[in-house]
């Protein structure tokens, strides 16, 4: 119960201090009105001790605005009297009363004033409390004097006559007397922005100020005057190796550590690509922080010359290609990361689709930033644009050859003739499709050469693409028996082989069905639609010049080399144990040499046997 009376207390304590400082700052805002009055007296004597008390009631206002703890202060209650005024206003301007029109007038601009004087006094609080720049406070306090300005000429006191002449008068001295109070806050703001605005320790801190306090030294006044002709000073040429010492000892130093942490604590090795992303981000986060030391090191050195200007352009493009590549890094990661997803289930997933997308989205990048670029340089983009407009003809012949290659991209996108991965044949070309760009194909050669083919070759070239195939890659051989063998034999090693061939695993059957979970409303067949081919031939085709040659043309049901390698390999081996069951063995290239001199004897001594008998 204590402890709830003790917070009570303490909360009703701390609204009537508040209430309190809010008067407080009530009464500064009349006692400055009441300075004005008299000043307003033409008492020349007193004059400079007016003014005096009013540079300290100021002082003491902004003192007052500093340390309020509400953001809001109490709005006097003058809505009614307006809205009355305003009625009044109405219907003596309808009759013709100029006098009570002025008379009212200015006692309304009294009431906007103390309004836009609460109102402004409000924003000095809040200004102070969100550590509002000094540039901004200035700025917008120079605004509101311009204006108020601009509304009291509006408002100067006409030639009046009559009953209500001395009202009016009246009035109007009140109007000038409030008005010039908010003219001395304004003022007073823009002339000691500092003692409103609240800056942090690092706000107070810069380059300049760093350099100031080094050539404050007396011992340095004289090196200092010497270096004069050369715009250069102590201040500078030590700031600037410091900073350059600690690129280049501190910033390793940083890194290794930073490298350590990251690598110990947050990514898991091994896990996915988390470690090739953050040495992929990691680079442009280096360079960005290097040429930031070596950039500052340089502006300390060369800031009193006429190079600042251009230092300032050089920087801001390094920035910006830094900015370009840290950027195009985060996307490649961000892609990369969601293909792993989407592959893990997606088995058909069309890479080189997200592969144009990334470009197309790091072409947006690049010109949103060369946009930017070029307005910071000072150049319009709409002149840009128009030139452009005109000499768009021009250029549209000039690029025909890269936008019949886009277009030339975009049909083998969209047509899905290949993809990356792709083992195809466009031309003279064979290999594996590297990579599909917005205007050209790059092809992996089996030599490991990289060609680029221009993408308006491909969309009208014939392209092979070996990779379309669902089941079956062709076995095809011809095996040769000797001309001693037996037709028999032969006949019943053809029937072995064509059993063997039925019964392979790895041989595509023409009896078995491939199940495909593919959909089309193609008026083609399944098989000639995703590459189904399960055709087993097994006859004896030829009589060759040294051998009976048996025709084996078969596919095996795997696509892949390797795979298909060993299934044609299993069957050689088959065919040679088929061939050896049945007493076949194999031919090969055989001569016949004949001697004429032998054989021309041989016949001679047959003639003349002959003659005898």
């Amino acid at each position: 119960m204590r402890i709830i009376v003790f917070f009570l207390a303490l909360f009703v304590s701390s609204s009537l201090l508040a209430i309190s400082n809010q008067d407080r700052i009530k009464q500064s805002v009349e006692k400055l009105h009441s300075i004005n009055v008299q000043l307003l007296s033409n008492d020349e004597s007193l004059i400079d001790s007016l003014l005096k008390e009013k540079a300290d009631v100021l002082e003491l206002l902004m003192l007052q605005l500093k340390t309020e703890k509400g953001l809001r202060l109490v709005p006097a209650k003058i809505n009614e009297k307006q809205s009355f005024l305003e009625s009044r206003i109405r219907i003596n301007t309808e009759r013709g009363h100029e006098l009570a029109v002025f008379r009212d007038e200015y006692k309304l601009k009294i009431y906007t004033i103390n309004n836009s004087i609460r109102t402004y006094l409000e924003y000095l609080i809040e200004s102070s409390k969100n550590y509002q720049t000094i540039d901004i406070i200035v700025e917008t306090s120079q605004k509101k004097l311009d204006a108020n300005l601009k509304q009291e000429i509006s408002l100067a006191l006409p030639e009046v006559e009559g009953s209500l002449s001395l009202e009016v008068k009246k009035n109007h001295q009140l109007f000038l007397k409030t008005s010039q109070s908010y003219r001395d806050i304004l003022s007073y703001v823009i002339s000691n922005p500092r003692e409103i605005a609240s800056t942090h320790w690092f706000q107070e801190f810069s380059l300049l100020s760093a350099i100031s306090y080094v050539n404050h030294f007396d011992i340095l006044d004289s090196i200092n005057n010497s270096l004069v002709p050369f715009k250069v000073d102590i201040g500078g040429i030590t700031l600037s190796f410091l900073i350059y010492f600690s690129v280049y000892f501190c910033y390793p130093f940083v890194f290794n550590c930073t490298r350590f942490c990251v690598e110990t604590y947050i990514i898991d090795k091994g896990v996915g690509q988390q470690e090739l992303i953050y040495l992929e981000i990691r680079k442009p986060i280096r360079l960005f922080m290097i040429f930031f030391g070596i950039n500052l090191g340089t502006y300390a050195f060369f800031y009193k010359t006429g190079y600042r200007t251009s230092l300032e352009s050089f920087s801001f493009i390094i920035y910006s290609l830094i900015f370009i590549w840290l950027i195009f890094k985060i996307i490649d990661s961000i892609v990369l990361v969601q293909i792993e997803k989407i592959a893990s289930s997606n088995k058909q997933l069309r890479k080189e689709l997200f592969n144009l997308g990334v470009q197309v989205v790091k072409g947006l990048v690049v010109l949103i930033i060369l946009a930017f670029a070029l307005n910071h340089f000072g150049i319009s983009l709409t002149a840009i644009m128009s030139t452009l407009g005109v000499g768009g003809f021009a250029f549209a012949l000039a690029a025909k050859d890269t936008l019949s290659n886009l277009l030339g991209g975009i049909t083998i996108l969209f047509d899905n003739v290949f993809r990356m991965g792709d083992w195809i044949k466009v031309g003279e070309v064979e290999g594996t499709v590297a990579e599909i760009g917005l205007r050209s194909t790059t092809v992996r050669t089996f030599d490991n050469a990289l060609i680029t083919i221009p993408n308006s070759i491909v969309s009208v070239s014939s392209v092979m693409n070996w990779n379309r195939r669902a089941v079956g890659r062709r076995i095809k051989m011809h095996v040769g028996v000797t001309y001693e063998s037996n037709m028999d034999d032969i006949r019943h090693a053809l029937g072995d082989i064509k059993d063997m061939l039925k019964e392979h695993p790895g041989i595509a059957n023409p009896t078995q069905k491939v199940a495909s979970n593919k959909r089309s409303f193609k008026f083609t067949s399944q098989a000639d639609t995703y590459g189904i081919k399960s055709s087993q031939l097994v006859f004896m085709d030829r009589y060759g010049d040294f051998s009976i040659d048996i025709l084996i043309y078969c596919f095996a049901r795997t696509v892949d080399w390797t795979e298909w390698l060993e299934v044609k390999e299993d069957i050689l081996f088959k065919i040679a144990v088929i061939l050896k069951n049945n007493n076949l063995e194999f031919a090969y290239p055989t001569q016949v040499r004949i001697h004429r001199s032998e054989y021309k004897d041989n016949l001679d001594g047959q003639i003349i046997k002959g003659r005898g008998i």
